[in-house]
């Protein structure tokens, strides 16, 4: 069994310098041929990661496609919005999954969290080692693989099909070397449940107490995650990790105007999607209800005042405290996934609830409690 790496700020930061060192004296054969040997570990919208080690450190490798526009003269390292996407494709929880903004956006937002790493602002983001631009690109994935019924979802976007079309004919990739941290979220978390109630009670804790506090944190720095659900985040059993930014976008971008606007109108977007995740697991954990549809009627009537029977006393108070954030969260996500893509972010009712919760007094109600409609299948 391998022993768990030290994970205070002198270790990670020394593991940084050796490991940058080292990729950085490798020529593209070398690093080629290192990522051909590497273990894979998965392949989604994203892209493709394997595991590879590098001095004897374990590192996470995960190579993004890079589309000839992105790669034309000018539109090196560019944050800007290239291939005018819809800014509703900012939402990660849908059926075809959003085809991102960009390669560089990712790439800039692994060094923006690196620096926090670095210079001991925050210990909540996987460090970036290394990037490289290299030939070859993974496929397209298996959501992406009908271009024009992801169109149709899309709300028949142009930008979206030549976008899918360009990330089709991709013939180089991003490759972003980070720090490995082996457990997800959502996997850590089952084990978790599976050793008993003190273990989950001690994990449902940790989870209110980092992800609140590193979300915060990083929206506060102008950087959004929209798409923190729990299996693109990370953790070793004393914190949480914030990792896999490809839909991230920030105000340091070079954005539009509508990107700018829709940045505006959803700056609780992320604080709310944790809450909900949180909320949405503690009632799936300790109170019996796992369908979508009567999780989300549950938290509905948590919202109005309900106790959340089942729960230890320790997290009922969150489930409490956060269920009118969640259930506000929750049909918005219904609305966002199954009806329609421009469903408006709910960003006053958001903020009301998320002021009411700070305050730790409950206001049943349609503004800071329950809102109409019925629960559906967004939240993990």
């Amino acid at each position: 069994m391998r022993t768990p790496p030290d994970m205070s700020r002198s270790a990670r930061v020394r593991r940084h310098d050796e490991v940058a060192s080292t990729l950085a004296s490798y020529g593209d054969r070398r690093l080629g041929e290192a990522l051909e040997r590497a273990r894979p570990l998965g392949a989604g919208i994203g892209g493709t990661s394997v595991l590879l080690d590098v001095g004897g450190v374990p590192v996470f490798a995960k190579r993004i496609p890079l589309t000839d526009l992105e790669r034309r003269a000018g539109n090196e390292r560019s944050t800007a919005n290239l291939f005018g996407m819809p800014a509703f494709c900012q939402y990660g929880l849908t059926a075809f999954g959003s085809a991102g903004f960009g390669a560089w956006r990712e790439l800039a937002a692994g060094e923006m969290t690196t620096e926090w790493v670095l210079t001991g602002r925050s210990a909540a983001f996987p460090l970036l080692y290394h990037w490289r631009v290299l030939p070859g690109a993974p496929p397209p994935a298996d959501e992406h693989a009908d271009v024009e019924a992801a169109v149709r979802y899309w709300e028949c976007s142009a930008a979206v099909r030549e976008r899918l079309h360009a990330l089709a004919a991709a013939s180089a990739s991003i490759v972003l070397f980070q720090e490995f941290i082996p457990q997800r979220l959502d996997t850590w978390l089952a084990a978790q449940v599976a050793a008993g109630r003190d273990a989950a009670t001690a994990a449902g804790a940790m989870i209110e107490s980092c992800l609140l506090a590193d979300v915060t944190f990083m929206n506060n720095e102008g950087l959004m995650h929209f798409d923190g659900h729990f299996a693109n985040l990370l953790a070793d059993g004393e914190r949480l990790y914030l990792a896999d930014f490809g839909l991230a976008t920030s105000s340091r971008f070079d954005l539009s105007e509508q990107e700018i606007d829709f940045l505006g109108r959803n700056r609780t977007h992320d604080a709310g999607y944790a809450l909900m995740r949180l909320v949405n697991w503690l009632v799936t954990a300790f109170c019996g209800v796992t369908a979508p549809p009567e999780r989300n009627d549950f938290v509905r009537a948590c919202a109005a005042g309900a106790d959340p029977a089942g729960a230890p006393p320790s997290l009922a108070g969150a489930i409490s405290r956060y269920a009118p954030v969640a259930a506000l969260m929750n049909d918005f996500y219904w609305d966002l996934y199954g009806t329609s893509r421009t469903t408006p972010f709910p960003d006053d009712r958001i903020e009301h609830a998320m002021e009411v919760a700070a305050g730790v007094v409950r206001t049943p109600g349609p503004e800071g409690g329950a809102p109409a409609g019925s629960g559906g299948p967004a939240g993990g």
